[in-house]
């Protein structure tokens, strides 16, 4: 039964699967086996002809859209990839299922191999109390073994203590018979007693490699268990100390609005004249991290004079921003209340809003990109094309080329910034050249699932990624 399911593939059925650019995607007959994934062009080429053949261990399955999907192994130096194709979603997704289960599979099957032990193997509880039912036989056998041998050995002591005793001649021979059927009777005891013992040692030895073979592997397991249960609490423990730091920097932030609305509030004196003189629309300048033009400092309403300087702010670009504020003087009701309130000592209050408040919330980015688009591809046409011009006059058409531009590629380099500032934090040097070479080769992270080369910049053309919400920097591009 073992060997049945060893040889019987656990999926079979037909799939489509990408040859080159001439022939594109060709039906196959694909079968899927002992953590093997072959294929062959006919179902009556199983029994002779293998056209290739790639192990699910250590293999990486990626899904490329509804239908695609690659399976990509590397081993002796190089890569292998299949790039499948299916008729619906279903059946990709079938397959898919089946891939995963044979890749879990094929790797514990490796691990059993690697530790010399097989958990598909383990006894049941019924086989155990077999063993110990025979090896209780054998201690059995041995206690018979050894109450004849001191039965025997005690005989054949008396035997001989009557032999030193007797002085007739007669009487010598009958006891010098008696004294070798007895040590016969002996040896046979004793050889019986050796065999015994050795068919014991043999069945403890034997099921002793094997229990301590399920006793390493236990300990492993528990080993780790503990080491899993020992991460998730400081990893716990890290959560909660992130938690409680951005309590913290909640209250602060909490504190220093409120701080900056009283500031606001007890400068109301100051801004009063100013409202008077200049009109009910004013702007004011706020420092930020950001560099703007001045076509963003909101004008004057219309009749009133501009503020000095001006024109100056307006053609500057620094680290300060210019902030809109509309200014509302309080009706007469309110002036006449005030003034009996305070006797007139009390400046008018006015409401101001921005148009602009710095520190925004992080951005929304999207978490899906759309789906490559199938586009057929005809590489007769581009070759017809081509004949007679010039290597740098050949048009290479869109569909080699991914939908971005390499400054966008250029930038994607910057996508695991965080190493960096991990790395900033260490003590350790070793750890931080760690950090620093992982943040190197973190450029190839998505070579394998490249669809092609990106789309060479124009002159002039700039790319801007701004990610100082999430990360604290922004790239700016150009060619």
């Amino acid at each position: 039964m073992e060997n049945k399911e060893v040889t019987e593939p656990e999926m079979k059925g037909w799939l489509y699967k990408w040859t080159n650019y001439i022939k594109g995607y060709q039906k196959r007959w694909f079968v899927l086996s002992n953590g093997l994934l072959s294929y062959y062009r006919t179902q009556a080429e199983m029994a002779h002809t293998c056209r290739g053949t790639i192990s699910l261990h250590g293999a990486a399955i990626h899904c490329e859209d509804s239908c695609n999907f690659i399976i990509s192994n590397v081993s002796n130096g190089g890569t292998q990839t299949f790039h499948l194709k299916t008729p619906n979603e279903i059946e990709r997704q079938r397959w898919i299922t089946a891939l995963e289960l044979a890749k879990a599979k094929a790797i514990r099957a490796l691990d059993s191999e690697e530790d010399g032990y097989d958990e598909e193997e383990e006894p049941d509880k019924g086989d155990i109390q077999a063993v110990i039912s025979t090896l209780n036989a054998k201690l059995e056998d041995l206690q018979t073994c050894h109450d004849l041998i001191a039965k025997h050995a005690s005989t054949l002591h008396r035997s001989l203590a009557d032999l030193e005793n007797t002085e007739s001649t007669q009487e010598v021979t009958a006891k010098v018979k008696q004294v070798n059927e007895r040590a016969t009777l002996f040896r046979i005891t004793s050889t019986a007693m050796i065999k015994a013992c050795a068919d014991y040692r043999d069945l403890v030895q034997t099921h002793g490699r094997k229990w301590q073979r399920m006793f390493q592997h236990e300990r492993e397991q528990r080993s780790r268990l503990e080491q899993m249960v020992e991460q998730l609490a400081r990893q716990h423990s890290h959560l909660e100390q992130e938690a409680k730091q951005h309590e913290v920097n909640k209250q602060l932030s909490k504190k220093d609005s409120l701080t900056g609305a009283a500031s606001i509030q007890s400068s109301d004196d100051e801004f009063e004249d100013a409202a008077d003189d200049f009109g009910s629309h004013f702007t004011v300048a706020v420092p930020t991290n950001h560099k703007r033009s001045g076509s963003n400092v909101s004008q004057t309403s219309e009749g009133r004079d501009k503020l000095p300087n001006e024109s100056d702010s307006s053609n500057e670009e620094d680290n300060s921003e210019m902030i809109g504020v509309i200014a509302h003087k309080p009706s007469k009701q309110k002036r006449a209340r005030d003034g009996e309130a305070g006797n007139g000592d009390s400046p008018p209050s006015f409401s101001a809003e921005m148009t602009h408040k710095p520190g925004k919330s992080a951005r929304k980015r999207r978490t899906t990109i759309p789906e490559k688009p199938n586009y057929p591809l005809n590489l007769w046409s581009i070759m017809k094309n081509s004949i007679g011009k010039e290597l740098t006059k050949i048009p290479v058409p869109v569909n080699f080329s991914e939908p971005l531009s390499m400054l966008q590629r250029l930038t994607e380099d910057f996508e695991y910034s965080y190493l960096l500032d991990r790395a900033a934090e260490c003590d350790d040097p070793c750890e931080q050249m760690c950090y620093v070479a992982a943040f190197t080769v973190s450029a190839y992270a998505t070579t394998s699932q490249r669809s092609g080369k990106p789309f060479n910049p124009l002159l002039g053309e700039t790319y801007e990624c701004d990610r100082r919400d999430d990360y604290g920097w922004r790239v700016i591009s150009e060619q």
